[in-house]
Formats: structure tokens, C-alpha cells, sequence
């Protein structure tokens, strides 16, 4: 028989598990642990990995050889739950729940990683740094790290169902407990490798960011290296020294082309050795 309770209804829980399970499982994030020699109990956060900014929601699932108990309250979880064969045993229905949650992550995952791409693309082929690129870079990091826990953790719970340490699971389920532990732990790999592709594509906008502030110090270092010729003329036509040139009909007109004439030599040679 299977039976739906809401999360906050846990304390049905204790007229089937001792008062140290109970305990435990209220402080951990997820474990699955085989009770006497029919039964498993198995607790784990699920992420909407459809919009990771949704909060996570605590599932409880009491598995035993004639009944299986959930403790859920997301809506997607109890429409899969309600939509699984009740004529099935309870381990059957059990391994139905885990295949109808992942069974279509994989195409989600890879949606993801298409957007990461053309997010690349666009940072790549941009002439200038997209606005806001680091908080989108930041946002991925935090969900894709979001998803990365949450299949490490089916992964440990498939684990321990495959083990099958009390024999509480049929034989002829436990090639479908396998299949599913193996969907997990791909799905954890995969997730783990858009973690580092991400990483890169940070990596790539930093140097993007480096190289356009590079330009902007060459831009100021050339402007320094034209006007400080002048500033050198400036200082030395403004010492209080009687100098020649001050008594020439054309002084003004000699300090005005020779500044013309230092400014355009600076330029020549910068724009030859192309430093600009």
C-alpha cells in the first residue's frame, strides 16, 4: 500500500522507526539505512534543478516489504507519486519514483550546457566586457554547485539500495537499482564537468577584462609618455633665468612648434611600433 503524508506530518514516522533513527534522520541532510529485514528508510533533499533558486524540499520515504510511505509536499513529486502503478510492490514503486524524478534531467542538463556555450560565444566574440557577465558567472557557479550536491546525495542513496545489505530488495529489482545508481553518478559527473566549464568560461571573461584594462593603461602610459616632453619644456621655460630666447620677436611661436613637433614625433613612433 502506499501512503502520502506532508512533510510536516513526520511523526508517523515514529510508529515505525526507533526514537534514534528518528533523531538522526531530523538533523541529517540525507541518508538511506536498511530497517530489520524487509524495510529501508531513506531521506534526501530534492532541488528543482529547473530553477535552482526555488528552495530545496525534504522527502522522507519509509520502505517496507507491504508498505511504502512518502513524506513530501512539492507538487511535482506528489504528481509523480500519484501517477505510479499502486498494483506494484512496494520496492517496484520505489524504484519508479527514482526513474520518473531523474528521467529527464539529463535533456535539462544539457539545455544548461547549450546557454553556457552561447554565453561563452557571446563573451568571446564581444569587443567589450558584457555588463553583468560576473554575476551570471556567479549565479551559474552557485546553481550548478546547488545540482552537484543534490545528485551526490541520490548517488548515496542508490548506493546503499544496491547494496542491499538486509536482502529487503528483490533480486529482480536490483539490476534496475544499479541502472538507477549509474544515472545518478552520470549525472553527477556531468553536472561536475559544466562546474569546470563554467570555470573557464570565468576564467576566459577575467582575461577578457584584463586585456581591456590593459588597453586603457597603454592608452594612458602613451598620453604620459607624449605630454611629459612638454611638461619637461614647461619646467625649463619657466625657471626665473634670463634665457635668449626671451628677448627672440619669436619665442612664442619657436615653444609653440616645438611642442607641436615633440607631440607629433611621440605619436609617430608609438603608432609605428604600434603601442597604440
Amino acid at each position: 500500500m502506499v501512503e502520502i503524508y506532508e512533510t510536516n506530518h513526520d511523526a508517523i514516522l515514529r510508529e515505525h522507526i526507533s526514537n534514534e533513527l528518528y533523531t538522526r534522520q531530523k538533523s541529517s541532510r540525507h541518508f538511506c539505512v536498511p530497517i530489520n529485514q524487509d524495510s529501508y528508510f531513506l531521506v534526501f533533499r530534492w532541488c528543482d534543478i529547473r530553477d535552482t533558486q526555488n528552495r530545496d524540499e525534504r522527502i522522507s520515504i519509509l520502505c517496507g516489504k507491504n508498505d511504502i510511505i512518502f513524506l513530501l509536499k512539492n507538487s511535482r513529486c506528489l504528481k509523480i507519486v500519484n501517477s505510479l502503478n499502486k498494483e506494484e510492490t512496494t520496492f517496484h514503486v520505489l524504484s519508479e519514483f527514482f526513474d520518473e524524478l531523474t528521467a529527464k534531467d539529463i535533456d535539462i542538463i544539457e539545455r544548461l550546457e547549450f546557454d553556457i556555450n552561447e554565453f561563452e560565444d557571446g563573451l568571446i566574440t564581444a569587443k567589450k566586457p558584457i555588463k553583468k557577465a560576473s554575476t551570471r558567472i556567479v549565479l551559474l557557479r552557485r546553481s550548478l554547485l546547488k545540482m552537484k550536491r543534490y545528485y551526490e546525495q541520490l548517488a548515496d542513496v542508490m548506493d546503499v539500495l544496491t547494496e542491499n545489505e538486509n536482502g529487503a530488495i528483490p533480486e529482480t529489482l536490483l539490476n534496475r537499482f544499479l541502472s538507477l545508481s549509474r544515472r545518478t553518478e552520470h549525472l553527477s559527473e556531468s553536472v561536475g564537468h559544466l562546474c569546470e566549464y563554467v570555470t573557464q568560461v570565468r576564467e576566459a571573461y577575467q582575461a577578457q577584462v584584463d586585456i581591456e584594462q590593459n588597453q586603457i593603461m597603454k592608452i594612458f602610459t602613451v598620453l604620459t609618455a607624449v605630454f611629459f616632453p612638454l611638461t619637461l619644456i614647461v619646467g625649463w621655460y619657466g625657471m626665473n633665468f634670463s634665457m635668449p630666447e626671451y628677448g627672440w620677436r619669436f619665442g612664442y611661436l619657436y615653444v609653440v612648434i616645438l611642442s607641436v613637433a615633440v607631440c607629433a614625433v611621440s605619436f609617430y613612433i608609438f603608432k609605428k611600433r604600434k603601442w597604440f
